[in-house]
C-alpha cells in the first residue's frame, strides 16, 4: 500500500502545482478492498501531502490504520464507493474555474479537443448548495450522479471525478477545470467581440474522445507530471526512499 500512498501524495501536489486546491480543503481516497480506503488525513494541504499522511479509514470513518485524524466530510467519499464499486479512485477539490462555472447549474460546452476527452461524462448535481458535504442525505445524490458520470460538478462548491486508479481521477480533475476555464473564457471573448461561439457538436465530441482514447497518453502523461514534482517538491521523492528502503 506504500506506493497508493505515494501517488496519492503525488496526486495531490499536481493538483496543487496546477492551482486546483484552496487550503487544505479536498479528499482524494483509494479503496483498497471492500469497506476501506486510503484517505488524506485532515490537516495538510495538497501542497504539503507525504505518505505518512495517508490513513487506511473504513466506509464507516474509522481509521484503522495511521495517525491523524479526518473530518466528517470523510463521508462524502466512503458513500461514492459504497455507491459506485466501480469507482476505486475518488478525487475531490474546490478547481476555481469548476467552482465558478458551477453556478450556472449548466454541463460545460466542448469549445477544445482536450475537452472532448470527457464528452459524456460531466453532470450537474442539481442540488443546491446547503452546506458540507458530511451526511448521506447531502452525498447521496452525488454519488448517484457519478453512477453515470466519470466527474461530477457541485454547485457553489466544487467536482469530484473517479476512475480505476487516482492517476486517471487526477487527470480527468485537470480535463474538467480545463473545459470549465475555456467555458468561461470563450463566454468572455463573445460578450467583448459580440459574437457567436460555436461549440463542437456532442457527437462528433464523442468521436473525438474515441480516437483519443486509442492513444496511451495517460502514462506518458503521469509520467511527465512526476518529471515537474521531481523539479518542484524534492522532499516528496526523498520521503519516498526513505520508506521504502525502511520496508
Amino acid at each position: 500500500m506504500q506506493a497508493t500512498r505515494f501517488d496519492i501524495c503525488c496526486a495531490a501536489r499536481v493538483l496543487y502545482r496546477a492551482g486546483l486546491s484552496v487550503a487544505n480543503a479536498g479528499h482524494l481516497s483509494v479503496a483498497i478492498d471492500d469497506g476501506r480506503m486510503l484517505v488524506n488525513r485532515f490537516g495538510p494541504s495538497f501542497a504539503t501531502l507525504k505518505p505518512s499522511d495517508i490513513l487506511a479509514v473504513g466506509f464507516d470513518g474509522k481509521i484503522l490504520e495511521g495517525e491523524g485524524m479526518v473530518n466528517d466530510t470523510i463521508a462524502l467519499h466512503a458513500i461514492i464507493h459504497r455507491e459506485n464499486p466501480h469507482a476505486i479512485a475518488v478525487a475531490h477539490t474546490h478547481p476555481p474555474a469548476t467552482v465558478t462555472w458551477s453556478t450556472f447549474r449548466k454541463v460545460p460546452e466542448y469549445y477544445d479537443q482536450e475537452s472532448c476527452v470527457l464528452a459524456g461524462d460531466v453532470g450537474v448535481v442539481e442540488e443546491d448548495y446547503e452546506g458540507i458535504a458530511s451526511t448521506e442525505e447531502r452525498v447521496l445524490p452525488l454519488a448517484r450522479k457519478l453512477g453515470q458520470f466519470r466527474a461530477a460538478i457541485l454547485p457553489n462548491h466544487g467536482a469530484v471525478t473517479i476512475a480505476p486508479n487516482i492517476q486517471f481521477a487526477t487527470a480527468a480533475m485537470l480535463l474538467l477545470e480545463g473545459m470549465c476555464a475555456r467555458n468561461i473564457s470563450v463566454a468572455i471573448a463573445a460578450q467583448a467581440t459580440g459574437n457567436k461561439p460555436v461549440a463542437i457538436k456532442p457527437e462528433h465530441a464523442m468521436t473525438a474522445k474515441r480516437e483519443i482514447a486509442k492513444l496511451p497518453f495517460l502514462q506518458p502523461l503521469w509520467a511527465d507530471l512526476l518529471t515537474r514534482l521531481r523539479q518542484t517538491d524534492p522532499d516528496l521523492f526523498e520521503q519516498r526512499q526513505g520508506t521504502f528502503a525502511a520496508d
